[in-house]
């Protein structure tokens, strides 16, 4: 599926930049922003695109909020994708299990995996084997690469009004924004 956009930012993202030590660079965060911009943008007529409508998106919940596997599964259903929640034990995904073939079935079923509360050592098997893209707890408010695209996100609010005590949109909204921005920029 083509896009075009209507910016001049490369929006192509290796999810593992996501959580990588030092974390997203600045042009990966704006860049990320456009992305998130340019889906709020007039002109939509006020409906969702549906850029993610052929995509299926395993959504592995653990020990997690609820509440961020809500926020993921929304913003990606608004772009059209189909988000299946699975949970962990029922998939046999614990440590120390024999995830291959598990990883490599899911790998086949779908074009993404969203991990929440999963162990790190079990995420690594599902990303090593699955040969998909494996996010680990993009829909939490505490992600990394989050927090980078809020910061940014207030900052321009910030400087566009002239205050730094400008009203902040709504969390949730820009969560969903941001997991949006990220499905767009690094699913192909």
């Amino acid at each position: 599926m083509r896009v075009s956009w209507p910016f001049n930012v490369s929006i192509y993202l290796d999810y593992k930049a996501l959580n990588a030590p030092e974390g997203l660079n600045e042009d990966q965060v704006g860049a990320l922003r456009c992305v998130a911009d340019s889906l709020s943008m007039p002109g939509a007529g006020g409906s969702p695109q549906m850029l993610l409508r052929s995509k299926n998106i395993a959504l592995v919940c653990g020990q997690s909020d609820p509440q961020d596997a809500s926020t993921f599964e929304r913003a990606a259903t608004a772009l059209g994708a189909r988000v299946a929640r699975i949970r962990s034990s029922d998939a046999g995904l614990a440590p120390g299990a024999d995830l291959i073939a598990t990883a490599k079935m899911l790998g086949r079923l779908y074009e993404a995996i969203e991990c929440q509360g999963v162990a790190l050592e079990v995420m690594a098997q599902l990303e090593q084997h699955a040969g998909i893209v494996v996010f680990n707890a993009l829909g939490s408010p505490r992600h990394q690469a989050f927090v980078q695209f809020d910061r940014m996100r207030h900052e321009a609010l910030a400087h566009a009004t002239g205050s730094d005590h400008a009203a902040h949109p709504d969390d949730e909204t820009g969560r969903q924004a941001f997991i949006q921005a990220v499905l767009l920029s690094t699913l192909r």
